[in-house]
């Protein structure tokens, strides 16, 4: 989640004479308009006019321009596996032949387990906090009377703030098992007798790849 906010906030002061404060707006929004739009770019005052003031009168315009951008991300993966890999062969019999011969061949045994787990990815491109300030670019002060005091100050303040945060809990119990073998073969008469047995193997793998921040 990431949210931008804009404020906006025009101070006016003005002395006992008439006071005459223009703002100009790039694009004809109200003042009240940019002080509501929290969440989308303000358009702020571009031009600012004193004008029309009466003798000795102290006419002062304080605009503050502000920006902050907060950025967060947060992720939790929580991942249980439970799983069991057998493979099985042989438990052939042979037995009571007469007269012949008896071949018992049993294949190969094989069981292989991987597991993969990955992380999660944050992946965050914050905004331009100087797309929201839109400094004042003119000031015009005219026709004001005799001593009077007229003043333009403006302050413009942008902050930008990112956070992001993984976690990985990842529990595995796996149970690999290969078996082969337990033939039997008894009381063959008037032949040969050949038993054979293949290889069992069996493996396991397990791979965990933590979260990972782009920013």
């Amino acid at each position: 989640m990431n949210y931008q906010l804009c404020t906006a906030n025009f101070f006016l002061k003005g002395g006992e004479k008439m006071n005459k404060y223009i703002y100009k707006i790039g694009t004809a929004a109200t003042i009240a308009g940019l002080l509501g739009a929290s969440f989308a770019p303000a358009v702020l005052a571009e031009t600012v006019e004193i004008s029309g003031n009466g003798n000795n009168s102290n006419n002062t315009v304080a605009i503050n321009n502000s920006c902050s951008i907060s950025l967060t991300q947060k992720n939790v993966n929580n991942v249980s596996v439970n799983v069991a890999v057998g493979a099985y062969t042989g438990g052939n019999t042979a037995s009571g032949n007469v007269g012949g011969d008896v071949d018992i061949t049993t294949g190969n045994a094989t069981a292989d387990l991987n597991v993969t787990v990955g992380g999660s990815i944050n992946t965050a491109t914050p905004a331009d906090c100087c797309d929201c300030l839109s400094p004042v670019t003119g000031v015009l002060i005219s026709g004001n009377g005799n001593n009077s005091n007229n003043t333009v100050a403006q302050n413009n303040s942008a902050s930008t703030s990112s956070t992001q945060k993984n976690k990985n809990k990842v529990r595995v119990r796996a149970k690999v098992k290969a078996k082969t073998g337990k033939n039997t073969s008894n009381n063959n008469v008037g032949g040969t007798t050949s038993v054979g047995t293949g290889e069992a193997t069996s493996t396991i793998g397990v791979t965990v790849s933590g979260g990972s921040n782009n920013l």
